[in-house]
């Protein structure tokens, strides 16, 4: 071998040893990197965010066919085959179009009006495959009413009560942040009560003191302060007849005066223009009205029903009587339900979360007593819960005529995460269920048609977790 020859087979051998490290070091390095990518895939245990939605969380008065849109974002990118979007209920994946950073969807039919339950399902390519499912809700279409949140049953120390006028509307207003607060005094109790009549209670000092400070606090789109009175039967005693507020009236009458027995009670006040009454808290110890027997003079002019009273903290404490509101509506009253917390201490409006919610156009006593005349109203025991519901486009309280087809629509919101949804009942005479939908969700929405027939009403039940109970007016049907 020549040294020439010798010296090239070196040089080869050096060179083939040197790309032989080069390409271990290379494999190694790459082998590190993909080491240091598949362990940091390992430890991403954050889910994909969402950064944008379209239309907003919330947003309302919004077109009829708005296009949906969703951005979300994540450091082990998006598997793009798990996007999956539902639109009230309804899977529209295949229908969307999908990126890796956001989907799209346009509906192919007009929404109908009010709320629109959007969610979306989205998992990341880590190998803990971290899923974001996000819910939120719009609102198509301008709506009629708003949703205002008070009571109508509350005493001081005119009465039977503690505190004063002013701490129970200051209260109610400041501290409970309810747009509308009634104080409704025992009539019994009120100053001079044989010399008042319904139309004039000018003798009654605690009765004047009451107008003024409800005149002192009422804010026209802030606050409304009600005044009213509680028509008051004697409960120590068998059979005891009950209790009925009265809304609206420029003096009071009371129990003791002469002839003044139930069935001339609703007469008198039938012969009024524009008063507004409420059964409160039937029941065995107070009175349940001649078990609620039927009277056409009481029916023109008591438009409400507490099914919940109380202002124990312990809501197992108060009383409910959504057995009652059946028996109403069976016998043929034409009656709203509402919770009111009938305070006896100061803690008017915070005592719990009874709340009467009415669906009125504008915040002002008029507009309110419009609809509790009109039944646009709704009880609940969670404070701030929002209910629509509506037949054929109706609101609750409204009557439906000569209608083959009743198409219903239902949606339920509950902005606090613990107070979820369980479920959404649709009922009718003697208790029967029409329909019925279970949720685990803050956001729940109900659908459906169906021939009309001879059920006379329908009425929405909402039951939540921590047993809170709302129900709202019916939708009478001719």
């Amino acid at each position: 071998m020549s040294f020439k020859f010798f010296s090239i087979l070196c040089i080869l051998l050096i060179t083939f040893i040197g790309l032989g490290n080069i390409c271990s070091n290379e494999f190694s390095k790459n082998n590190l990197l993909n080491e240091k990518t598949l362990e940091a895939s390992a430890e991403d245990v954050t889910p994909p965010t969402i950064s944008f939605t379209s239309p907003a969380k919330c947003q309302q008065y919004i077109i009829s066919k708005p296009t949906i849109k969703v951005s979300y974002f994540d450091e082990s990118s998006i598997n793009t085959s798990s996007v999956k979007l539902f639109v009230n209920y309804n899977d529209v994946t295949n229908k969307s179009t999908i990126s890796e950073n956001e989907i799209c969807y346009t509906p192919e039919n007009k929404f109908i009006k009010g709320p629109q339950i959007v969610r979306l399902e989205v998992s990341d390519l880590s190998s803990n495959k971290n899923t974001t499912s996000f819910e939120w809700y719009f609102i198509v279409g301008t709506p009629i009413y708003n949703h205002y949140r008070g009571l109508l049953h509350a005493h001081t120390s005119a009465s039977d009560g503690h505190g004063t006028y002013s701490d129970a509307y200051y209260l109610a207003r400041d501290k409970a942040n309810l747009d509308f607060f009634a104080i409704t005094e025992h009539s019994n109790m009120l100053d001079n009560n044989l010399e008042c009549t319904i139309e004039n209670a000018s003798a009654s000092n605690k009765w004047n003191k009451l107008i003024k400070y409800k005149n002192m606090f009422t804010s026209k789109g802030k606050f409304i302060a009600l005044n009213g009175f509680e028509m008051t039967y004697p409960y120590n005693i068998d059979n005891p007849i009950g209790h009925i507020n009265i809304f609206n009236s420029d003096g009071f009458v009371c129990a003791e005066q002469p002839d003044m027995d139930l069935d001339n009670f609703y007469n008198l006040i039938y012969n009024q223009d524009d008063l507004i009454g409420q059964f409160n808290h039937p029941c065995d110890k107070f009175g349940k009205f001649n078990n609620l027997k039927y009277s056409p003079y009481g029916d023109s002019v008591i438009s409400l029903i507490e099914v919940g009273n109380g202002y124990n903290n312990d809501m197992n404490k108060n009383i409910k009587s959504y057995d009652m509101y059946q028996l109403a509506l069976d016998n043929g009253w034409h009656l709203a339900p509402t919770c009111n917390q009938d305070n006896h201490r100061v803690d008017f409006g915070i005592a719990n979360e009874f709340r009467t919610v009415i669906l009125s156009t504008d915040l002002s006593k008029d507009a309110l007593y419009d609809s509790l005349k009109h039944m646009r109203v709704y009880a609940t025991e969670d404070k701030n819960i929002k209910i629509d519901y509506t037949i054929n486009d109706l609101p609750m309280g409204s009557t439906i005529s000569k209608s083959s087809k009743l198409r219903f629509s239902i949606s339920v919101i509950d902005n606090d995460s613990e107070d979820k949804i369980e479920e959404i009942q649709v009922i009718s005479n003697k208790g029967k269920m029409i329909k019925t939908k279970k949720f685990n969700s803050n956001l729940a929405k109900v659908d459906f048609s169906i021939k009309a027939s001879k059920d006379r009403f329908y009425y929405v039940k909402v039951i939540q977790s921590k047993n809170k109970t709302s129900v709202t007016a019916p939708i009478w049907i001719k």
